[in-house]
C-alpha cells in the first residue's frame, strides 16, 4: 500500500490498493489508477493498484508532489463550470420573467438596467464561449490521444482516382475533427454509426461555433452570439461528455486497459492490466520515508 515504484518506462506510481474495489475516487480530474494483475491459469495470483504520481519544483527550495491529472477531465471540468454558470444566470436572470430587460419596456432607470443587463450578457457569453472551447479541446485531446500510433485513415477516391493515406501525425494534423469522430474513432474503437446518435447534431454545432470564435473574420462580427441564447445550447455544449461516454460505453468491455479514459458520471471502472511482470517495475521507496537514496 505505501511503497512507491517505478516503472521501466520512467513513470513513478504509488500504490493506493490492492483491489479495484479497495479504491476510493479521489478526484475526478486524476489518471484512473491501473490495476495490476498476476494470473496463473486464468486464477488471480494478487493484485495492485498503481496510481501515476509526479513532482514540480515551486522554487529553490520547495517541491509539490500529486497525482498525475488527466488533461481529458481537467478541460471537460472547466467546460462543465462554465456551463453551470451560465445555466445559473440564465435561470436567475434570463428567463425570469419577473426582471425586465427590453428597454421598450423599462420603466425607471433605463440607464441602470441597461448597464446591468449588458454586464449580465457579458458574463453569460463569457462562460457559454468557454464552455465550448474547453469542450471541444477536451475532444480534439480525446480523439488524438486514442488514436493508435501504427493506424492509418486512407480516403475514398477522388474525382481523379487518386486517394490519401493518413498516418497518425497526419491524422491530427489534417483532418476535422468531424471527420476524425466520424470515420476514426469509430473504426478505432468499433462502434456503430456515429451520426445516429442523438448528440452527433449538437456535435457538428459545438464544432460551428468553436470555429466562429477562435477563427473571427472581422472584430465587429458578433452575429453569432446570438444562436448562445436559443433554448438548445445547453445540449450543445453538453455534447463532449456525451460524446466520450458513448465511446466508452461502447469499448469498455473490450479494452480496459485504455489509460486515458477520464472519469465519467457514474463510472468507477478502473483500467486493468492482466500481464503483470515483476521485472518491468522497480521499488523505490514508500509513503513512510519518501523516496529511497541511491549512492
Amino acid at each position: 500500500m505505501q511503497k512507491k515504484q517505478k516503472g521501466k518506462n520512467g513513470k513513478i506510481s504509488l500504490i493506493v490498493g490492492t483491489t479495484a474495489n479497495s479504491y476510493s475516487i479521489i478526484d475526478r480530474r486524476l489518471m484512473k489508477p491501473i490495476c495490476h494483475q498476476k494470473l496463473d491459469n486464468a486464477n488471480l495470483q494478487g493484485s495492485m493498484l498503481l496510481q501515476e504520481i509526479d513532482q514540480v519544483s515551486l522554487n529553490r527550495s520547495r517541491k509539490i508532489s500529486y497525482f498525475v491529472p488527466n488533461n481529458i477531465s481537467l478541460l471537460l471540468s472547466v467546460s462543465e463550470k462554465s456551463l453551470k454558470e451560465a445555466r445559473m444566470i440564465h435561470a436567475q436572470y434570463l428567463s425570469n420573467k419577473e426582471i425586465e430587460f427590453d428597454l421598450n419596456n423599462m420603466t425607471e432607470d433605463r440607464k441602470g438596467m441597461m448597464g446591468k443587463a449588458s454586464s449580465l450578457v457579458c458574463d453569460y457569453l463569457e462562460s457559454i464561449q468557454t464552455s465550448i472551447v474547453f469542450g471541444y479541446t477536451a475532444l480534439e485531446a480525446f480523439v488524438n490521444l486514442s488514436i493508435p500510433s501504427d493506424y492509418t485513415y486512407k480516403t475514398d477516391k477522388n474525382n481523379k482516382g487518386i486517394c490519401e493515406i493518413f498516418d497518425k501525425n497526419a491524422i491530427e494534423r489534417w483532418l476535422p475533427l468531424k471527420t476524425k469522430v466520424k470515420s476514426v474513432l469509430s473504426d478505432v474503437y468499433s462502434t456503430k454509426s456515429v451520426t445516429s446518435q442523438n448528440w452527433w447534431d449538437n456535435f457538428i454545432c459545438l464544432e460551428n461555433y468553436r470555429n466562429e470564435i477562435i477563427h473571427q473574420k472581422s472584430i465587429n462580427h458578433t452575429e453569432f452570439y446570438k444562436v448562445y441564447f436559443k433554448p438548445n445550447i445547453f445540449k450543445i455544449c453538453e455534447s463532449p461528455s456525451e460524446l466520450i461516454q458513448f465511446f466508452h460505453d461502447s469499448h469498455i468491455s473490450m479494452n480496459r486497459t485504455n489509460p486515458i479514459w477520464p472519469w465519467l458520471k457514474d463510472d468507477e471502472t478502473l483500467p486493468v492490466n492482466t500481464t503483470y511482470n515483476a521485472s518491468q517495475f522497480e521499488v523505490i521507496g514508500n509513503l513512510y520515508e519518501g523516496f529511497r537514496t541511491r549512492n
